[in-house]
């Protein structure tokens, strides 16, 4: 097995010119596989990509959402379709959003019945704080958004936190597959028979981990 290990921060990497035996060989198949990139991480990940047409497959496992940063978001361009045109009918959608949007993922991990009406949390036993990394991105911001725990009840969502918090986990990573589709693995016109089928894919139970979600690509 050929083996290149590149010791280097990934958002400045240029893989065409790390990689250049690997990514240009006829004689095998390129996929990228990643294992939890926390936050940012994957999207850094994906942009490294851009420009290689020689990718097969993609398959990269996504975690600690609240870790994400809005500069560094590759879905920007899919949100503000979606919440100011298509479906929110918001005049604006900007870091401020997404921020408080990042900060509800990290409900995914917690248990309804053990936040109060505030949205503090009034356990710590082993089960709730085993994730706790997942969280502490947000504990400074306290105060400044609206709990989700408050918002479940105010609009009485039976999904409870925990639900909303795992959609707005999903809504970040279809941001990503839209740059996935759109962008990265896009066509090149309308007969190139490079066409990627990309989707999110959960490959445990929820029960094993809340971050059970992966990003999928591959060609047709």
């Amino acid at each position: 097995v050929d083996v290149t290990r590149v010791k280097c921060d990934l958002a400045h990497v240029n893989m065409s010119t790390a990689l250049p035996s690997q990514l240009r060989s006829n004689s095998s198949k390129t996929v990228v596989v990643a294992k939890h990139l926390c936050g940012a991480g994957t999207d850094i990940a994906l942009k490294s990509l851009r420009g290689i047409r020689t990718i097969d497959g993609c398959i990269m496992a996504t975690c600690c959402h609240g870790l994400c940063s809005w500069n560094e978001y590759v879905g920007r361009d899919c949100f503000l379709r979606l919440f100011c045109s298509e479906l929110g009918g918001l005049a604006i959608f900007g870091e401020n959003e997404f921020n408080l949007l990042k900060r509800w993922t990290s409900a995914s991990v917690l248990e309804d019945s053990h936040v109060s009406e505030a949205g503090s949390r009034t356990s710590t036993d082993e089960n709730e704080t085993k994730e706790e990394h997942y969280t502490e991105n947000v504990e400074g911001e306290k105060g400044r958004y609206p709990s989700i725990f408050t918002v479940v009840k105010d609009l009485g969502l039976a999904c409870g936190g925990k639900g909303l918090g795992r959609a707005c986990q999903r809504l970040i990573d279809f941001g990503r597959c839209e740059y996935m589709r759109n962008d990265l693995f896009a066509p090149d016109s309308q007969s190139d028979d490079k066409c990627f089928n990309v989707g999110i894919l959960h490959y445990v139970s929820r029960d094993v981990t809340p971050q059970n979600a992966l990003l999928l690509a591959s060609r047709n």
